[in-house]
């Protein structure tokens, strides 16, 4: 397969993990120069985009990784217990949609990781493609970034604390739970631990200023990045845990305070017409923020599993998701569809990006 993407892409680096350990060949190839071609096959320019060899396309890590793993033999990276199931689920989307705006702060905002990443995509992507000068498009990039996704994307001189501390709370509750096991929910690889490479790899594990922290404040987490990128798939059933412990509890409390309040709150804007709106968490405020009919479309598929639960497995969730921003998934109040892939076609289906055209204005 042809995947379409960078080497410090976010979700690029997600998908390579899944597809190096499912031991499955591909060819990276870059998006600038393949802009037409992408667009006509997959509906976006986006990272990554996936080209079949029977020529059918991809997009959207998460049901890309879901279609692949569902031709595969077991063990599984989808945990059969179906509270286990939710929470890796549950995980994942606090991967992708969550620490996004974490990440892209600490690239775009540190003057060294921002240089490293700019020099990064023009060597990669820009140079000998497209006939603009070396220093131009380096400050083009920079400006581009930071001014969508931070400046635009609500990180100002006020909320960049919560932004680093963002980070700072994954790295704490992800080294204690590898102080006492070797992946997220057990001895074995689960969507929650892919999900998790997305932000943890190619952008805190790589980019200068956060790699620094997490090989001095966690190195467990370090250590796993690289566990993970050598994984093999092991023999047997999955090794998982048999119930949900405290250190995992409070992982999930923090991605509930965050991500699931995030949720709320941009489906509320979505469904008012807002354009922007203010999101409020743990106490700060993102002013202006993008509203994302994708981001609906996420917390939809969250929901929609959630309903296809047994009463007894929602009722051992609930005691475990005890944050009030929590009943998102549960409660009865109605949400304007985002009427996207509403064929479930993904992830074959034309898609959109997470904000608009692909880059927030600043």
């Amino acid at each position: 397969m042809q995947v379409y993407g960078s080497r410090i892409s976010y979700y690029t680096g997600k998908l390579e993990a899944y597809l190096r350990y499912r031991g499955i060949p591909y060819d990276l190839k870059p998006t600038v120069g393949n802009e037409k071609k992408l667009l006509s096959g997959a509906g976006v320019v986006q990272m990554p985009v996936v080209e079949l060899t029977d020529g059918r396309w991809m997009t959207d890590s998460t049901p890309m990784i879901a279609w692949l793993e569902s031709g595969q033999s077991a063990p599984g990276i989808f945990p059969a217990d179906p509270l286990l199931n939710f929470v890796a689920l549950l995980i994942e989307d606090y991967a992708d949609e969550w620490l996004w705006r974490s990440a892209m702060h600490y690239r775009w905002s540190y003057r060294t990781d921002r240089q490293y990443a700019a020099e990064t995509l023009y060597n990669e992507l820009i140079k000998g493609a497209l006939p603009i000068p070396r220093f131009i498009a380096l400050n083009r990039l920079k400006t581009r970034q930071r001014g969508g996704f931070v400046l635009g994307d609500g990180v100002n001189d006020k909320s960049r604390p919560h932004a680093d501390r963002t980070y700072l709370n994954a790295l704490d509750h992800l080294q204690a739970i590898f102080e006492v096991r070797s992946f997220i929910l057990g001895n074995t690889p689960t969507i929650a631990d892919f999900g998790m490479m997305g932000p943890m790899l190619r952008h805190f594990g790589q980019d200068p200023t956060p790699a620094e922290i997490m090989r001095n404040r966690a190195p467990a987490v370090y250590e796993w990045v690289a566990r993970m990128w050598n994984l093999k798939p092991a023999e047997g059933a999955p090794d998982l845990i048999g119930a949900v412990d405290p250190c995992l509890v409070r992982f999930l409390t923090e991605i509930c305070e965050t991500n699931l309040a995030q949720h709320r709150q941009n489906a509320a804007a979505f469904g008012h017409g807002d354009g922007r709106y203010d999101l409020t968490v743990q106490g700060t405020c993102y002013e202006k923020v993008p509203a994302s009919r994708y981001r609906v479309w996420c917390l939809e598929q969250l929901r929609r599993v959630w309903s296809g639960l047994s009463a007894d497995v929602q009722a051992a969730l609930q005691a475990l998701l005890t944050a009030p921003e929590a009943t998102i998934l549960w409660d009865s109040i109605s949400i304007k569809p985002s009427e996207y892939d509403v064929t479930s076609a993904a992830p074959f289906n034309k898609a959109i990006n997470v904000f608009g055209t692909g880059v927030p204005p600043h």
